[in-house]
């Protein structure tokens, strides 16, 4: 009969490294249509290489896999899945862009997974099957993945096309705790600096055929930086049921944050300030989550295995955001004063006066070079004086808000079936997946007051009721309908040597209507891609110890409702909170060659990886305005991302360690013009060939130590070090880099009896000061009148200092 196998030695190996495990249906000895009976087929192996097919049990076929099982990720005591994947993973980086740790952007193999629109996003997310990147961009939300109740993670490799749409440098797949896989009852508290505490509650149990699982979290900080505290609340549940032919899931998870990420800050504001400063606040994100979910398998006859999902997932998502402005003061004809916008030349002598100089004679006249604001509730033509004693000299910020209503409903399904091939063991799965996702966007534009008169104010926007922009209001409904057909065949070719083939055929429709606008100008759009994806894997076993995988796989991506909304040069909008009538993009294609090796020697475990991606029309962002979120999406022809991974682990005596090393080559592939307003070399700088992404890292090692001094006790380090990086703007590779680091966390573990453990965590022991992310703004803007010599445009996301935490368990 098909069943899972979870012991196949060539993965095996890897366990204290990468932990890696088998997932596949197994060709049965059971009697077949060509006569043979049970004793004269062959057992062969199918590695789970499809959401369906996933967990600590599961391994891919067309590249590799690094799992972590439930014992791993709980003595890890990470605040969040990024913090946990950065620490345990190799080639998974961290960009801290927001400062916040459930908003980070996490970057493996140079492709990228983040909650932050205005990135190209990389990497497929999976909870129990269904697909939970965001339907309007791709984006992952990982406040909404609640650690605790994580039974296993698995991080896939390639662009392999059966985990579908936007797996183009891989795809993170979580399984979750159910009452068969967590039978106990636990209580789980932490408390630490900067007002960290959380606590956890979880319970699970069966008695043989039904189960129960059930986890409430709740998490809150005040955060190591001015003015951002966060709090998550989580709530999942498990109803399981299992027998000999079938198992069956149905989840519900509801989570609601408030975060409070400030994002990057002035270089020289920080040297003044201190690291805890911010820029400009508040910069706010609120996420309100009902997921439902069902998943099972059935056993239809030995050859036979029926696998499903069906998810149901409600999510809404505030945002509030305060910049400075563009903005300034201008004049009618009439000498009515208002406000319009500012040029964004490059020649100071081309912009219109704003009022501040007082050695100006007079103001720009509104006409062909300058555009009056038009404010919501007015006439076009009503002047900022008309409506308002305050005068556009003191209107210096912006407050910007969104709300985004997102319904996304997804099932899939696949049938797992073993037979002959050419007198050949095989296994052939064949799949479907149907998606549809209804998004109401909704945005606008408050102009405000900047606290910024003197050092001591918050630098805070408080925004003047009445006030709004009606260029910058959005009112988007968008309708996105996905469907796919999968297949994957597996064939036992020798004793030593299987072959793998699969392939995906994709069509997606975007929908896009304007509530708010008709004509040229409106964000209406009907958009259709269609796109097969083929990949072809050859596992081949060299000894006893030993395995090789050779594979190469195209997966895809289609642009998502938010970058086909901004993707004119002429009219850029202002990310999350606007958007304007673009030209379509095309989707990305990228393909992936990869070879895996796998071995033991005696004690010792080792991995090396070889990889190359190349992807065809990769989606960027171009900065193009006075604030990073101003910009426009663009294909650029091909970008390539290659590199090397290697894990060695091993023991001796009371000491385990474990070390990985990854070497990144991330570059643009093709000539383009970077606008990069900011550059301190000035805009608009040429990108050739061969120059390297920004904000990816070269190298990356990872090295562990854990040394039990006794049975009950255990002391841990962890050294991460990541090299140089080129800032965000910097495409062209032409100025300073972001300085490499290295970073020491300790932990020491103890377990005082079956009941209670405890872990005492230093993070940053030797509280360096760091950056882990870089881009380039105007500082001045905001700054000028307070501290008189800031100049560098140079902007940075600070690393977290020293922080130190207990956590303390009692399970029962």
């Amino acid at each position: 009969m098909i069943r899972k196998n979870t012991t196949p030695l060539s993965y095996a190996l890897l366990a204290s490294s990468v932990s890696l495990a088998l997932c596949s249906p197994a060709y049965a000895n059971t009697k077949t249509d060509s006569g043979l009976t049970n004793h004269d087929v062959e057992v062969i192996e199918v590695h789970g290489a499809t959401s369906l097919q996933t967990g600590s049990d599961a391994a891919p076929i067309f590249g590799s896999v690094q799992s972590l099982s439930q014992e791993e990720i709980e003595a890890s005591v990470s605040r969040s899945l990024p913090e946990l994947l950065k620490s345990q993973l190799a080639s998974v980086n961290l960009n801290d862009a927001q400062n916040n740790p459930f908003q980070p952007d996490l970057q493996y193999r140079g492709f990228t997974a983040s909650p932050l629109l205005g990135l190209p996003q990389g990497i497929s997310v999976y909870m129990n099957g269904g697909r939970i990147n965001e339907a309007f961009g791709d984006t992952v939300n990982w406040d909404l993945m609640p650690l605790d109740a994580i039974d296993t993670v698995s991080l896939y490799s390639g662009s392999n096309p059966l985990f579908g749409q936007n797996t183009l440098g891989g795809a993170l797949a979580l399984n979750t705790k159910t009452g068969f896989s967590f039978d106990a009852n636990e209580v789980d508290a932490t408390v630490g600096q900067y007002g960290q505490s959380a606590l956890s509650i979880e319970s699970g149990g069966n008695n043989g055929n039904w189960g129960y699982y059930i986890n409430a979290n709740h998490y809150e900080e005040d955060g190591w930086r001015d003015y951002s505290p966060s709090e998550v609340n989580q709530v999942f549940s498990a109803v399981s049921y299992q027998d000999s032919k079938r198992r069956i899931d149905f989840n519900y998870l509801y989570a609601d944050s408030e975060l409070l990420g400030n994002g990057a800050s002035p270089i020289e504001l920080l040297e003044i300030e201190g690291r805890e400063a911010v820029y400009t606040h508040p910069d706010q994100t609120n996420n309100e989550l009902h997921h439902f979910s069902l998943s099972g398998d059935l056993q239809l006859s030995d050859n036979h295995l029926l696998s499903f999902n069906a998810f149901y997932r409600d999510n809404e998502t505030t945002s509030i955001n305060g910049d400075d402005s563009d903005f300034g003061a201008c004049q009618f004809s009439d000498g009515r004063i208002t406000l319009c916008e500012l040029e964004d030349d490059d020649d100071d002598d081309d912009d219109f006066d704003n009022g501040d100089d007082e050695d100006d004679d007079e103001l720009a006249t509104v006409g062909d070079d300058v555009d009056a604001v038009a404010f919501i509730g007015y006439d076009e033509d009503t002047a900022l004086s008309d409506i308002s004693d305050v005068s556009p000299d003191e209107i210096d910020g912006t407050y910007n808000t969104g709300l985004s209503s997102s319904e996304a409903f997804g099932v899939s399904s696949q049938l797992a079936s073993n037979y002959e091939l050419l007198g050949k063991p095989s296994v052939l799965v064949i799949g479907a997946t149907y998606n549809k996702g209804d998004i109401n966007y909704s945005a606008d534009t408050t102009f405000g007051i900047l606290e910024n008169d003197t050092a001591s104010d918050s630098r805070t926007v408080i925004p003047l009721q009445g006030l709004q922009s009606a260029e910058a209001r959005v009112r988007l409904d968008v309708d996105t309908t996905a469907w796919s057909l999968l297949f994957v065949n597996t064939t036992q070719l020798t004793d030593k040597v299987s072959l793998n083939i699969g392939g995906r055929f994709n069509r997606d429709h975007v929908l896009m209507e304007d509530l708010s606008e008709d004509g040229d100008d409106s964000l209406d759009g009907d958009h259709r891609f269609t796109q097969f994806n083929p990949a072809i894997g050859l596992d081949i076993s060299l000894s006893e110890t030993s395995q090789l995988n050779l594979a190469f796989s195209q997966s895809s991506r289609t642009p998502s409702p938010a970058e086909l909304s901004c993707a004119d040069e002429d009219d850029p909008c202002r990310l999350p909170n606007g958007f304007v009538a673009d030209p379509p993009l095309d989707q990305v294609v990228t393909q992936t060659i990869e070879a895996n090796y796998a071995a033991t020697f005696n004690n010792i475990d080792m991995m090396l990886n070889v990889y190359r991606s190349e992807s065809e029309d990769d989606i960027i962002f171009q900065q193009a305005g006075s604030v990073a979120s101003r910009g426009y999406f663009i294909n650029i022809d091909a970008t390539r991302r290659q590199g090397v991974e290697f894990s060695i682990s091993s023991f001796w005596k009371k000491l385990n360690y474990r070390f990985n090393y990854n070497y990144l080559d991330a570059t643009f592939e093709s000539s383009f013009t970077s606008f990069s307003p900011f550059n301190p070399l000035g805009a608009n700088r040429q990108v050739e060939a061969g120059d390297t992404i920004p904000g990816q890292p070269k190298h990356n090692i990872k090295f562990y130590l854990d040394y039990a001094f006794s049975q009950e006790t255990t002391l841990g380090a962890e050294v991460i070090s990541a090299s140089s990086q080129y800032f965000r703007g910097d495409e062209a590779n032409e100025n300073n880099t972001l300085d490499s680091y290295v970073v020491t966390n300790l932990y020491l573990n103890h377990q005082f009896n079956h009941t209670f453990s405890a872990q005492l965590r230093v993070n940053n022991v030797f509280d360096k000061d760091y950056e882990t992310f870089g881009t380039y703004g105007e500082a001045d803007e905001v700054l000028e009148d307070i501290y008189l010599d800031v100049e560098s445009p140079l902007f940075v996301g600070p690393a977290q200092p020293r922080m130190v935490s207990l956590n303390v368990k009692a399970k029962f």
